[in-house]
């Protein structure tokens, strides 16, 4: 059996799939019994060379030529940004085909719209290399786990994050020189911001909640920090209390409330996450059957999300002639959980301030730290060189976070702290 696919988007990850479509086409129809032909191409630059054959591919600059075609049976989205992808996926479903994206800005923006047009037109809208690239961290929630209910995320899902902080960790670098390193090899992009702002793993972490949590979740509640304040310092400090400083991304279902954060999070260095290293990606699933689980691959690049287009597209050409049923429920919302805002969780916290030499310092911030009802777990306190600054770093016990903020905003208007407090979230995962 033949299953007809046309390709928008014919950049890095679209000559990946290319490729392995036409490389792997006899395995392909071995595995799955069903031949995927990829009839089309569309692209606005077809003069550069991308160094694949696109066999009897027709090749064009028209999207339209794709959409319109009543042969094709399935799109592959690879445009990228959220305006022109975003016309291609609806007028692909609405004209009656399925569509696989790894556009997860895409997803971020349009989701809950694109997957209702998905259901309204009783077509499936694909994304599995939309988060983690080339881990199948979709299939393992929607299939693998199926049965079970799902509680807590962690991931490391922004591989250009991670070796910048892999590099810190390892070399003793700055994060500037750190940063510099990774756009050398290709790991970051030469405008880096939406990597270290968080902002690309906070898109995947929406996705990941919602599908994991089937419920809508409100973006406007997800707290959102970088790495491009980290300082080696803080990575230090961390290494020497037995921590790893790690862009986690976190979402937690508790009582009926979803809660979801992306911040420069110290895990135990013992964990298994703090050993995921360099542009590697990693989820780890809490889930009341099956206990920890975790998974861990490569993010990005090519042939990791390549490989995850094509295992969509297989898929969904398996689903077609057999005749599979659409089911409406793998896009709906099943479960009405409200966003709850960040300043409501509670967490431990590690603390660094700067201040100056002063007898008694320590108790006027422990008592105010005892104020707002945070207590103290660990303190380091090192001798200033010079006229510096004298650093003090606590970590402190479970806290409700808008305590904690109140309490070091009340902090950094002493005299004697000099510069704002340095902040970050301490995660106990023992897996």
């Amino acid at each position: 059996m033949k299953v007809k696919a046309g390709l928008v988007g014919f950049g890095t990850i679209g000559t990946g799939v290319v490729r392995l479509l036409g490389e792997q086409d006899e395995l392909l129809s071995k595995r799955s019994g069903v031949e995927v032909a990829l009839e089309r191409i569309v692209d606005i630059d077809l003069e550069r060379g991308r160094g694949v054959n696109t066999g009897h591919a027709l090749l064009s600059s028209r999207f339209e030529d794709i959409v319109d075609d009543p042969s094709i049976d399935i799109v592959i989205e690879l445009v990228g940004g959220t305006t022109v992808a975003r016309e291609v996926v609806a007028r692909a479903l609405r004209a009656g085909k399925h569509v696989v994206t790894a556009n997860k800005a895409l997803l971020y923006e349009y989701g809950e719209e694109l997957f209702q047009l998905a259901i309204d037109r009783q077509r499936e809208l694909r994304y599995e290399a939309s988060v983690a690239g080339g881990i199948p961290i979709v299939r393992v929630i929607t299939e693998s786990l199926a049965g079970d209910r799902i509680c807590t995320i962690y991931g490391i899902v922004n591989g250009t994050t991670n070796f910048i902080l892999t590099r810190m960790i390892q070399e003793q670098w700055s994060f500037e020189a750190a940063l510099k390193r990774a756009q050398e090899l290709g790991f970051a992009e030469a405008d880096p911001t939406l990597d270290i702002d968080g902002s690309d793993a906070r898109s995947k972490l929406a996705i990941l909640a919602s599908l994991a949590f089937r419920c809508r979740i409100d973006r406007s509640r997800i707290a959102k920090e970088g790495i491009q304040r980290i300082d080696l310092t803080d990575v230090l400090y961390a290494k020497e209390l037995g921590y790893v400083v790690k862009l986690l991304a976190t979402a937690k279902e508790r009582d009926g409330e979803v809660s979801l954060r992306v911040n420069p999070t110290l895990v135990p260095e013992q964990c298994a996450l703090a050993n995921v290293s360099n542009e590697f990606n990693a989820v780890m699933l809490q889930s009341k059957f099956l206990g920890d689980s975790l998974y861990v691959g490569r993010g990005a690049g090519a042939n990791p999300t390549a490989t995850a287009v094509v295992a969509d597209v297989v898929d969904l050409a398996i689903r077609l002639v057999g005749k599979q049923a659409f089911n409406a429920n793998a896009y709906a919302p099943i479960h009405d959980y409200a966003t709850r805002s960040y300043l409501d969780t509670r967490s431990r916290f590690y603390l660094r301030l700067a201040t100056e030499e002063r007898a008694g310092l320590l108790a006027v911030i422990t008592k105010i730290l005892g104020d707002h009802g945070i207590s103290i777990s660990a303190i380091i306190q090192k001798e200033a060189t010079g006229d510096q600054p004298i650093p003090i770093v606590l970590l402190t016990r479970q806290a409700l976070e808008r305590d904690l903020r109140a309490a070091v905003q009340a902090i950094n208007e002493l005299s004697f702290v000099h510069g704002p407090t340095v902040i970050l979230h301490i995660e106990d995962i023992r897996l």
